[in-house]
């Protein structure tokens, strides 16, 4: 076991990702180390039912084996993530890895733009988050807590999107793919 699988671990079993691009220098140092023993790292994991993957600047946990009902709700994750790259991508079509934007300005374009506005109000309306900056602010915490964003300044509330926000890009990426691929009857 290498020095940092525990550290490794704890990150990447919490649905989290590792970008190279991340503002926090102990996320930089687990992303650098597995990039330099990503063979080691893959086996250990391997051992404990855990695939270890990369991505374009970035590592993540995938399981091996999993059940249905782990890939439903992976599913409704990902449908999620759809909305959230919709309303982001209708924020800015440039929204993508090292992206930086303020708080203040993703509410206030929220209030200007009304496909923007309908967009956002069907975020969170499940959870009765209803004000502009309540919306923005739910969906800073879910991209940080994913790893997807990180805060480059408090005092004005600047955010970078890391390089794991390219995982939810592929996967869209993937889907339209897969719909051109399909023949019309």
């Amino acid at each position: 076991m290498r020095n940092n699988t525990q550290r490794i671990y704890e990150r990447l079993s919490r649905g989290e990702f590792l970008s190279v691009d991340s503002i926090d220098s102990s996320i930089r140092h687990l992303y650098g180390d597995i990039e330099e023993n990503v063979e080691d790292y893959t086996d250990y994991f391997r051992e404990i039912g855990l695939q270890l993957e990369s991505g374009n600047g970035y590592f993540y946990f995938s399981r091996i084996g999993e059940n249905r009902q782990t890939m439903e709700q992976k599913l409704e994750s990902f449908s999620k993530w759809l909305d959230y790259l919709d309303f982001l991508k209708c924020y800015d079509q440039s929204f993508t890895a090292g992206y930086q934007f303020r708080k203040s300005h993703l509410t206030e374009q929220i209030s200007l733009d009304i496909e923007l506005r309908e967009k956002a109000n069907h975020l969170f309306k499940k959870y009765g988050v209803g004000s502009n900056i309540e919306i923005v602010t739910k969906l800073l915490q879910e991209m940080q807590s994913m790893g997807f964003a990180e805060c480059v300044s408090e005092q004005d509330e600047t955010y970078k999107i890391t390089s794991a926000f390219r995982y939810v890009e592929e996967l869209v990426d993937i889907i339209q793919i897969a719909n051109e691929d399909e023949v019309p009857e």
